[in-house]
């Protein structure tokens, strides 16, 4: 029988604070995860603590030699952020458990400011990746980059903790980023969003190789287009002259 026990380990400990807590989860682009990821080698962030549970799919995964939980959560030095990022789908029945734990815990660490990080489904017109938002706030987002909407949806962990923070009366802002990339890592999106913290919390995060690495894996993804159309067309023509 699988435990509904939601366990949050501090590994080093997290005082209590004003804090602002940055979500980012797996999803579609994996825009979420990766950004924390990239965000906090590059900032050199520390893991605070990981999330322990027969509810999260079992998966450890190995950051600089060390095996790590899927589910973890970091901050800098000053302790007013925190990044929770998981790097696996939780479903939808678990969600619910789950998210309620996490965000028991950070209420009890101070947490007034939830920004969640969200790939959608969509695919965008062109190579810019627009990032759309909205805030239970009132926030100007415009201000950071993001384009405010009024429709959109949120799903998993990141729509239970928004009902949570609704109901606990706490400040939430989605970032919504339009991905036509499901299974892989959309390194453009992901760059697009961190340009958005960059400006938000004055990070100076360098997203230059995240676009680099977008440019070539669309280059690529365009020579093998060009590759099957002559190779169908080759093989039309030769049909054709042995027909004749």
């Amino acid at each position: 029988m699988v435990s509904r026990r939601v366990e949050i380990v501090e590994t080093v400990p997290v005082k209590r604070g004003k804090l602002t807590v940055v979500n980012g989860f797996a999803g579609p682009g994996f825009i979420g995860n990766t950004a924390m990821m990239y965000l906090v080698n590059s900032k050199g962030f520390r893991q605070r603590a990981y999330v322990r549970s027969q509810l999260i799919p079992p998966m450890m995964i190995l950051i600089d030699g060390h095996p790590r939980h899927a589910f973890r959560i970091y901050s800098g030095e000053e302790g007013d952020l925190l990044f929770v990022t998981c790097d696996m789908l939780i479903s939808a029945e678990n969600a619910w458990p789950v998210s309620l734990k996490l965000m028991e815990w950070l209420s009890v660490k101070g947490a007034e400011t939830f920004i969640s990080i969200e790939g959608m489904p969509f695919r965008v017109p062109s190579k810019e990746r627009p990032v759309l938002g909205f805030s239970t706030g009132g926030e100007d987002l415009s201000k950071f980059g993001v384009h405010p909407t009024r429709e959109g949806s949120i799903s998993g962990m990141n729509a239970c903790m928004l009902e949570e923070c609704m109901r606990r009366n706490l400040s939430w802002i989605s970032l919504l980023v339009p991905t036509d990339i499901v299974s892989t890592i959309d390194y453009g999106s992901v760059a697009a969003v961190i340009e958005v913290l960059n400006r938000r919390f004055k990070l100076g995060v360098d997203v230059t190789p995240l676009k680099q690495r977008d440019e070539m894996i669309r280059r690529m993804a365009e020579r093998r287009m060009k590759g099957k159309s002559r190779g169908f067309f080759d093989a039309l023509r030769g049909k054709q002259r042995s027909d004749s």
